[in-house]
């Protein structure tokens, strides 16, 4: 009878309940081509992490991002080309058992830093000329310009690999300009934009 009882009341608790606990996903960035942002996306667990690439030795993380004293990320270096192998990464428990493996195709996953240096030349009333840097460089960039008058819509330009953008004919109003830059197609073009730059001004 106690057997029979055990039975109907394990019948009645719902399946989720013997679930296996979800895995972390590991999401990684590479930024400016410096080095790689790696994040996991559960933070009860205070996980070592360890990464590869193909064919290459298994590292230890060399610097945690860490939120209340738990390990929620790693931060390594990134070297020249990486980004088209594929990265290999592991998180452990605290006894040394392996939680999560997981592969990453890094080639579309690069965020570049905003570009800087911008400035605005006014050539014979005619014409006004935006330039900029990159903060590193890299024939494999491309720019995207917004501008506005007057705190108005922002107008959006199509990208292109160039650092340098002109306006014909402007108004007498007070211009805004901003640039973000991304890998371009030919490069392997990245998902991402960088974000956008600090803001220059021309006019009054």
């Amino acid at each position: 009878m106690m057997m029979l009882l055990v039975a109907l009341f394990l019948g009645n608790i719902p399946s989720f309940a013997f679930s296996a606990p979800s895995q972390p996903n590991i999401n990684c960035l590479i930024i400016n081509l410096d080095y790689i942002n790696c994040t996991w996306t559960e933070h009860e667990h205070n996980y070592t992490f360890r990464s590869r690439f193909t064919h290459r030795e298994t590292l230890d993380c060399p610097e945690y991002l860490r939120i209340d004293g738990v390990n929620v990320g790693c931060v390594f270096p990134y070297k020249t080309a990486q980004r088209f192998n594929t990265l290999e990464t592991r998180l452990y428990s605290d006894d040394g058992g392996l939680v999560t493996e997981q592969e990453h195709n890094l080639k579309s996953y690069v965020k570049l830093s905003p570009p800087i240096n911008l400035s605005v030349v006014e050539k014979k009333d005619t014409e006004l000329w935006l330039y900029w840097d990159f903060t590193k460089n890299n024939g494999c960039f491309e720019s995207e310009v917004r501008y506005r008058t007057d705190n108005n819509v922002w107008k959006n330009t199509t990208p292109g690999p160039r650092t340098s953008f002109s306006l014909p004919f402007p108004s007498k109003k007070r211009y805004e300009f901003q640039v973000r830059a991304r890998i371009q197609s030919s490069c392997g073009e990245s998902k991402f934009w960088s974000d956008w730059s600090e803001p220059v001004y021309w006019g009054s």
